[in-house]
């Protein structure tokens, strides 16, 4: 898939088979990531990967903590990265969200679901997410976004109508 269609054409996954994604595909979208621009080309985030199905329910009802509903997050994906970045960064928040366009883009190129999730900061905060935070090796970080990754289950949805979204000054 060309980049001019990946990036007009991909949308967010949140039904996904329970096959996990092959080695080569999941290096594959982490290159894109990790290749993502950042201010001063510091490239300070880091990506932690989590595919134990265990794991990834201890998580999610981190998140469904602060979401404030009982749900699943991530929606049964198989593949949850973390995106996180030096507390003291200053462009941080700017280039953890280049990585995970970037993951989720190259998702797309390779037919894969991806959907960015939110509260990832402040579901690291809580006493169990700094918990995973010492066992990451990762205290002076925070959390920027979860990108949930698989193969797609259903249709994603239709194109946007982005008529009106520009203005010429």
């Amino acid at each position: 898939m060309e980049a001019i269609q990946a990036l007009t054409t991909r949308r967010s996954c949140r039904s996904f088979k329970q096959e996990q994604i092959k080695d080569e595909e999941l290096k594959t979208i982490l290159d894109c990531g990790l290749n993502a621009p950042s201010g001063k080309n510091k490239q300070s985030s880091k990506i932690v990967v989590v595919q134990k199905q265990e794991e990834i329910k201890e998580l999610s009802k981190l998140n469904a903590i602060i979401f404030g509903k009982d749900v699943d997050p991530f929606y049964g994906a198989p593949t949850v990265c973390f995106i996180f970045v030096p507390k003291d960064e200053s462009n941080g928040v700017k280039d953890g969200s280049l990585v995970i366009g970037a993951m989720q883009t190259g998702a797309y190129a390779l037919n894969i679901g991806s959907c960015w999730i939110n509260r990832c900061k402040e579901m690291f905060e809580l006493p169990e997410g700094k918990k995973y935070l010492e066992k990451w090796h990762l205290e002076d970080y925070e959390g920027v976004g979860c990108c949930i990754l698989g193969y797609i289950e259903k249709a994603l949805p239709e194109k946007v109508i982005l008529e009106n979204r520009v203005i010429k000054g």
